[in-house]
Parts: C-alpha cells; structure tokens; sequence
C-alpha cells in the first residue's frame, strides 16, 4: 500500500476570550492602527492602478510603502496587512472589482494580529494586551506550534474571539486503495449545494433563508432609527449576531457532510468552477451561492479528504458536463439551469445537475487512470 506524505498541516483554532475593560480599549486601538495601515495602502493601490502599472509593480510598491510603527507590534501588524492588500490587488487586474473599498471603522467584524500568543488551560498571553480568560473548547493536538494569533471583536464589540494559528509537523498518511465503485462526482446545484452521481442531493438546509424573515425585521428595525442612536446600536448588534449564528451553522453542515463523504467514499470529483465569475454573469444568483458557500464546502471536502488519505480530484474548468449525455455521450449543447436533461439521440431524461455529476465522476475516474 502506498504511503503518501503530506506537506505541513496549518490549522486555526477559535477560542471565546474575554477581555477587561481596559484591554478592550487597547484592542480599540490595535483595530484602528490596522484599519489606518489598510486604508492606506488600499487608496495607494487604487492610484497606482488607476496610473496603468502592472500588477507586479503594483505588489512590489504595496511591499514598498513606508508605514509609520513605533514599535513590534505595529511592525507585525504592518507586515501582515501588506499580504492582505497584496491578496486584494489581484481582484483588480482580474476584472472582479474596479476600486478596492476602504475599511469602515463601525463596522461589525474588526481584527488584530499579533506575533504569537501562549496558551494556558483557562488564559492566554498575547503582546501588548498581556493576560486574557479564555474559553478553551479544544486544544491544539501535541506537537502543535503556535506561531501566531489572530483577536477579533464581532458584532460590534459584543464577542471577543481569539484565533490561534498553528503549524503541525508532516504527516505519513497511508493511501487508501482506489476502488471506482466507491468514486461519486459532485455537481453543483443552487438547491442543496450540490447533486451526486447517485442522483442524491446534499440537502443543505439553505440557514440564511430560513432566518430571512428575522433577518428584514432588524433591517427595518435600523433603518426605522437615527443613525448612532441606542436603539440602533441595539438592532444593528441583533442583527450581526443573526448573521454570525447563520454563518456558525453553515461551517458546522459543511463540516459534518465533507466529513461524511470523505468516510463514505474513495473519491471525490467535483468541478474547479470559478464561482466569483459566475456571480458576476449572473447577479441572481449570487444571493443563494453565497448562502451556499461552495468554495468553502470544497475546501473542507479537500482537506477531509486528504486527511484520510482519499483523492479530490478536480475536473477542468471548460469541461462541458452539462452538455453531454452521461448514458451514450452525445452532447447536447447548452441546457438552461433547471430544464430537465433530455438527449435526442437515446432518449435519455433524467435531472441536468444528475446529469452533470455522472459526467464529472466519470472525467474525474479517467484523470484518476492517467
């Protein structure tokens, strides 16, 4: 049996912390030193972009820019801004944005790097802030080395989260033996994030529209009252916590599911889609795949997978899996997002996206053979 060696592991652990007073107005201001650091850096990004250099040019000035710290922790922070922008300004070659948005300092999610954080049973020590209670609800696994931590403030400063990023030795993982029987593709479907080549569908519960109607009571709740008064303060933090238990919910399905799979089966196909592009052509649909959250399912399913040492495999981009017949492979053409799937050849009829996955499992078996 063949064993494969993965490279190293990096792994978030979230923690609920509870800081004093005086640690969250020291926290106040790491958050606004990070948002000044972003701020300039984006409106420099959108100048230079707008001057006509390169995206490579425009990276290597963001690497560049003098920003004013007084001290290692400002530096850090610094550093770890420059990445993000860095990561931002690819969006504005790519087409997906044509200006990159400023950070807001009211807004409900604000956050803070620092260097490293050491980890007690009920506490942990970050720079500048010094001792904080914490609610530990898993420990890294032995061996673990925490090279950094991540404190964020959600729901307008009504939850206190730290995140401790962690890197792991690698890994012997015994590869599992192949058997094709027990490979399923995947297709993406806007009802139930996905259809199998069974034909089942993943059912996800769709969390966001089920609290849709609670979600437009504290919307109007908030437009109803001035702006900084305290009863929008109160509506604008009900609804941010709303958003966060929908957003909680989903990253525990996708969890659980991704977990199912990656035990049930021997392989997984699913489509590389480029999903950003796809909202873009198609702003209807974008409300529902960002309540779905594809992507993000996809890389759990990636990383389970792996963990058990199973094969994720990807099918190209530009394979047409909805045009062709998956029983006699006749290509149809272009079939609309919820038409049944009908083939003039052999009279075939089944669903398009049951269609879909059968032609992607068997595309991702033959990658598989190459």
């Amino acid at each position: 049996m063949h064993v494969n060696l993965q490279s190293t592991v990096f792994r978030t652990y979230q923690h609920r912390i509870y800081p004093t007073p005086e640690q969250k107005n020291e926290l106040d201001v790491r958050f606004a030193i990070e948002d000044d650091f972003f701020n300039q850096l984006i409106s420099q990004a959108n100048v230079w972009h707008e001057l006509g250099k390169t995206e490579a040019e425009v990276k290597l000035q963001i690497r560049s820019c003098p920003l004013e710290t007084n001290n290692n922790a400002d530096r850090y922070a610094a550093e770890k801004v420059r990445k993000r922008v860095s990561q931002l300004a690819a969006k504005l070659f790519c087409g997906e944005t044509d200006k990159l948005k400023p950070r807001q300092s009211n807004r409900a999610h604000r956050n803070a790097h620092f260097a490293y954080a050491s980890v007690s049973e009920k506490h942990v020590v970050v720079p500048v802030l010094g001792t904080i209670k914490m609610e530990q609800h898993r420990k890294p696994p032995k061996g673990a080395y925490i090279f950094g931590a991540t404190i964020c403030s959600d729901c307008y400063g009504a939850k206190y989260y730290i995140e401790l990023h962690a890197r792991m030795e690698p890994q012997m993982v015994e590869a599992m033996p192949l058997r094709y029987g027990r490979v399923v593709g995947l297709d993406y479907a806007q009802d139930g994030l996905y259809v199998d080549s069974a034909g089942n569908s993943a059912g996800y519960p769709a969390y966001r529209q089920q609290a849709k109607d609670e979600l437009e009571r504290c919307k109007r709740a908030v437009s109803r009252f001035h702006p900084g008064s305290h009863r929008s303060r109160k509506f604008k933090r009900r609804l941010a916590k709303i958003r966060r238990h929908i957003c909680n919910q989903r990253k525990d399905w996708q969890f659980k599911k991704a977990n199912e799979l990656a035990k049930a089966c021997d392989g997984v196909c699913v489509e590389n889609l480029n999903f950003a592009a796809m909202k873009r052509s198609q702003p209807a649909l974008a409300g529902k795949m960002d309540d779905n959250a594809p992507k993000a399912f996809y890389h759990k399913l990636e990383q389970k997978m792996s963990e058990n040492g199973k094969p994720l495999v990807k099918v190209d981009l530009y394979y047409p899996s909805s045009q062709i017949c998956s029983a006699c492979g006749y290509r149809v053409g272009r079939v609309p997002i919820g038409q049944r799937f009908v083939c003039p050849h052999c009279g075939t009829e089944m669903d398009r996206n049951h269609n879909a996955a059968r032609n992607i499992r068997e595309e991702g078996i033959r990658l598989l053979d190459q």
